[in-house]
């Protein structure tokens, strides 16, 4: 390799590291064997040497690897007595005691080196330090700007080197760079460290005030608000929080508070002063206005005369100048013009506007009257003579039609009813019109009606008098009772009969009385009683037609309800009931001594099915399902009589039943089909209706 090699040793003092190779002749043909060493060397660790040191504790900070002796290797870590520290020792803030520093090596060992201290007690001036302080803030001690831990003992010097206290007030100073000098000792020199404050002016927005506007006031500058000293470069705010311009326009904008707001640099903070602002209102007392009124119209307020929109709780003053009431009345104010005067608020002035009224007087067509006169009386009246106040003399009078009318009544040939006065007034007034109502009082007419009329007994009857206007009612009835009263009657009569009455009624109003004698007012009957019979009571559809017999007593009209089939009024009737089957059918009677007095009752007729016999000549019993079977068809016969044979063409039997409804498959009694041909039947049977003894013989034909 790069150095001679004896007996395969690498000695790392005295040989080059590089690539060291071995090799092994062989014996032809094999080839020599080759294999090599790459030797690498780390170069030995050096932390230098250690070293003692005394050391003042005020000193300034030193570098822990440039007290070390030799030639130490950089990139090591130091320790010490509290742990792991970098190279910067403070005597001020660490401790005495060795400190470490080691290199570490990867095949090399680790080399290490210390740095005794010993801490020699001495001045602590602390570390600098700086303050900014406003103007305003309150005096501060300068040593508590200091870091560190400094000493008490030490004295202020400002930038001439003259002593000062150790007290600093923003208020009085201006910024200055303070310095701290604690005296050092025998072993230890003086130490110092200083304080930089920076003094920044306190801003000044002014004292607040106010500003008082009219809204015809020219803008002005909210500047005129504050008092006292103020900062220019300020911004104002208004009243809803937004920037606003230095300038109040009472034409746009509102009363409020508008801030002045002048910053401050930190650590001054802002401040601020406000000026209150009120806009007055203008005064409006609206628009001039005029009026016409009538004498007979209701009060109104005179500001409701004006035009526009005018404020309230003004002052009125009248036609000859005094102080008036807020309301003018029609019937008892002067007219002439009024003066409205609003006042407003400073530092706004007054304003005014006025209305002039004129007053018409109201015309006079009485009071509404009313007169009834009797049908019977001719007389002619004067329709004024029937108003009551003081109506006057020029109006003109109108017919309940609306049609011009002279003024003169005359019964029998004038219409009763509202007759209009009318007066015709100076606009604004309106006519004036009264009303005579007149009456006819018409003589009275006596009629009755009767409820409960016609009815069997016993029967309730009500008599009612029809007249509906005052006066007294007198009833004479049937058995000489006499009634002194309107109301109705109501009687109960228990025995038939014709009944009369009388009935006087009086108006009371010397119009005179009508009397009615009512005879054979009303008639009361007995109660009937229906019954009826019908022939034959056996019905059959062979012979449906049925008599029916009237035994019903005390009625003299009659209706017959066949099963809603058919009716009939007559005494007796008969009718034919549908011949195709037999069916129940309910018939009815009423029978009727007057409208309201009937009685009814109801028979159920039954109409029974008639002999029939129907026997097919045909059938195919093939077990199709259809026409497989073979039976008579009957109907009215007695069940319990009856008889079915079938026999060959020779007369031998083939099959026999009793049962109506049994039929014939076309087999013989050993279950074996019957050849296709022609077989002879016989039927024996009894009519169920008339008992006879019927037989009938015929032929049907097998196919299949």
């Amino acid at each position: 390799g790069p150095s001679a090699v004896v007996g395969g040793n690498y000695d790392p003092a005295t040989m080059i590291a590089g690539t060291y190779t071995y090799s092994i002749a062989a014996l032809a043909p094999c080839a020599a064997s080759i294999a090599s060493v790459v030797v690498s060397e780390e170069q030995a660790t050096d932390a230098g040497t250690s070293v003692s040191l005394t050391v003042c504790a005020g000193s300034e900070e030193l570098d822990l690897f440039d007290q070390l002796g030799g030639t130490p290797q950089p990139g090591g870590a130091w320790s010490g007595p509290s742990g792991s520290v970098d190279s910067t020792y403070d005597p001020g803030s660490e401790p005495a005691g060795t400190y470490t520093y080691t290199v570490d090596g990867v095949v090399c060992p680790s080399s290490t080196a210390g740095v005794t201290i010993t801490l020699e007690t001495g001045p602590d001036a602390g570390a600098d330090g700086t303050a900014t302080l406003c103007s305003s803030a309150t005096p501060v001690d300068l040593f508590s700007f200091l870091s560190g831990t400094p000493d008490g003992t030490g004295i202020w010097t400002n930038s001439a080197g003259a002593t000062v206290a150790p007290t600093f007030d923003p208020g009085m100073s201006s910024s200055e760079t303070f310095t701290y000098t604690v005296a050092g000792n025998l072993e230890c020199p003086q130490d110092q460290s200083a304080v930089t404050v920076v003094v920044n002016t306190a801003p000044q927005a002014g004292i607040s005030g106010n500003i008082a506007l009219c809204a015809s006031s020219a803008a002005i500058s909210l500047f005129e608000g504050l008092e006292g000293t103020l900062d220019a470069g300020g911004v104002w705010t208004g009243p809803d929080g937004l920037p606003h311009a230095s300038v109040v326009d009472p034409a746009v904008d509102v009363s409020g508070v508008y801030t002045y707001t002048v910053a401050g640099i930190a650590p001054c903070i802002d401040v601020s002063a406000t000026a209150t602002v009120f806009i007055a209102p203008l005064p409006n007392a609206g628009d001039d206005g005029s009026a016409q009124f009538c004498s007979t119209n209701l009060p109104v307020p005179l500001v409701d005369l004006l035009g526009g929109t005018p404020q309230p709780n003004g002052t009125w003053t009248g036609p000859n100048g005094g102080t008036v009431a807020a309301s003018f009345a029609p019937a008892t104010s002067a007219p002439g013009t009024y003066t409205y005067t609003i006042t407003g608020i400073a530092p706004c002035g007054i304003d005014q506007a006025s209305t002039t009224i004129s007053v018409s007087t109201a015309a006079n067509a009485g009071v509404n009257g009313a007169l009834s006169l009797c049908e019977n009386n001719d007389t002619t009246l004067a329709l004024i003579d029937v108003l009551t106040g003081f109506p006057a003399q020029t109006g003109v009078w109108t017919d309940p039609d609306g049609q011009p009318f002279d003024g003169s009544f005359t019964t029998g040939e004038d219409t009763p009813g509202a007759y209009v006065y009318t007066v015709q007034a100076v606009a604004p007034c309106p006519a004036a019109v009264a009303t005579a109502q007149i009456g006819i009082v018409p003589i009275p007419v006596a009629q009755i009606d009767v409820t409960g009329n016609e009815g069997c007994t016993p029967a309730e009857i009500t008599l009612v008098n029809t007249y509906s206007g005052a006066g007294n009612c007198t009833w004479i009835l049937w058995n000489g009772e006499v009634v002194e009263d309107c109301a109705p009657i109501t009687r109960i009569f228990d025995e038939a009969g014709t009944y009369d009455v009388t009935l006087v009624i009086d108006a009371g109003n010397g119009c005179g009385a009508d009397t009615l004698e009512a005879l054979d007012l009303f008639t009361v009957y007995e109660q009937p009683v229906a019954e009826f019979y019908f022939l034959p009571q056996a019905v059959n559809t062979l012979d449906p037609v049925v008599q029916f017999n009237n035994a019903s007593t005390g009625a003299t009209q009659f209706s017959w309800d066949l099963a809603g089939l058919a009716t009939s009024t007559e005494v007796n009737t008969s009718y034919a009931f549908p011949a195709q089957l037999g069916a129940e059918y309910e018939v009815c009677l009423v029978a009727a001594a007057s409208p309201n007095c009937t009685d009814s009752i109801c028979y159920t007729v039954e109409v029974e099915d008639g002999l029939a016999v129907f026997v097919p000549n045909t059938f195919t019993p093939d077990g199709s399902g259809f026409n497989d079977g073979f039976k008579p068809i009957v109907m009215g016969i007695d069940s319990r009589f009856y008889r079915f044979d079938i026999f060959d063409r020779w007369g031998q039997p083939l099959y026999s039943t009793d049962d109506p409804n049994a039929e014939w498959n076309g087999n013989f009694t050993d279950g074996t089909e019957v050849p296709i041909g022609v077989y002879v039947w016989k039927l024996v049977a009894k009519d169920a209706y008339t008992g006879a003894r019927i037989e009938h013989m015929g032929h049907v034909t097998v196919l299949r």
